[in-house]
């Protein structure tokens, strides 16, 4: 790699971007719940509305009055912009000179994902006892066994009982109770039947209605908190760009990433410390989170009444 202070702006977006790509395809909890992410800017302590479209029903045709518009319910959630998160980086002139490797865009990965893991930990902060009263207890035996096809096909009856959708159920858990749903027998005949490359990647389908994913992050919330399942109207997540008073400065440049499909932005700054010798980059945004409808999540403990 060159000199690192002639890394350019453009590349520096580009890596960027390619980071984030990475950073939901890691944590694709992110594509399951309701949300309004954007690269505009805000201010910190502001409220973005979150809108969501809730379940409907289909009614009989009556000839007497034809086809009559049924009554359709927006879930706004509101988001206060109340968190502003970073992670910056830097690489030394003895690093970048002693290495084959772009340090750089290897560190912008990790980077991104602290940002990712960030939001995702705070939102599951939310999900406690407090706020959605519904819950499955379910222990691990001692052989990480328990989680299992019965308990999920549990929890679908659940949900199904408190007439919550089918269409974009999610699952998320920890890694412990994640692997123990991989373990059982029946799914393990799933995945056999997904073909070698499920098998090999350890990545669960669809399972049941269910998108399932693992996170290693889960906050405990006082009450061995190990999952959530439930849909988007549930959980809201906003994301907004900070105001820099050193945009357009000439030893900073100030930029903005933005993931396609998601439309999760970040701000890039990146800058050169000429004394040290070190350039460094920053992976910023501010974001909010809030709770939606509570009957569409089912939290998941390991004891029932057990702090953590």
């Amino acid at each position: 790699m060159g000199n690192i202070n002639t890394v350019g702006t453009t590349n520096a977006t580009i890596i960027a971007q390619r980071a984030l790509e990475q950073l939901v395809a890691m944590l694709p909890f992110l594509r399951n719940i309701a949300t309004d992410l954007s690269g505009e800017n805000a201010k910190f302590g502001e409220t973005i509305i979150v809108h969501e479209v809730a379940a409907a029903e289909a009614i009989n045709f009556d000839p007497a009055v034809g086809y009559v518009p049924a009554a359709r319910t927006q879930v706004d959630i509101p988001c206060t912009l109340n968190q502003h998160v970073h992670h910056t980086y830097e690489v030394s002139v003895q690093e970048a000179s002693s290495s084959r490797v772009d340090l750089i865009e290897r560190f912008s990965r990790t980077g991104a994902y602290a940002v990712g893991s960030k939001l995702v930990s705070t939102l599951l902060a939310l999900c406690t006892e407090a706020n959605f009263s519904n819950k499955t207890v379910k222990a691990l035996g001692s052989g990480q066994d328990g989680f299992d096809w019965k308990t999920l096909q549990l929890i679908a009856l659940a949900l199904d009982n408190r007439d919550v959708p089918p269409m974009g159920r999610f699952m998320l858990l920890n890694p412990a109770y994640y692997a123990s749903l991989c373990m059982d027998k029946a799914m393990l005949t799933i995945l056999l039947s997904e073909g070698a490359s499920s098998v090999k990647s350890g990545i669960l389908p669809e399972v049941n209605g269910f998108s399932v994913n693992k996170f290693s992050r889960i906050p405990g919330n006082n009450e061995s908190l190990v999952g959530i399942a439930g849909i988007s109207t549930a959980l809201a997540l906003a994301t907004r760009i900070p105001d820099d008073p050193g945009q357009g400065s000439s030893n900073c440049s100030i930029t903005v990433a933005t993931e396609p499909q998601t439309g999760l932005s970040i701000q890039v700054r990146e800058w050169y410390e000429p004394t040290p010798a070190k350039f460094r980059r920053s992976y910023t945004l501010m974001f909010g989170v809030g709770k939606g409808q509570t009957d569409c999540l089912q939290r998941i403990v390991s004891q029932a009444g057990a702090a953590q």
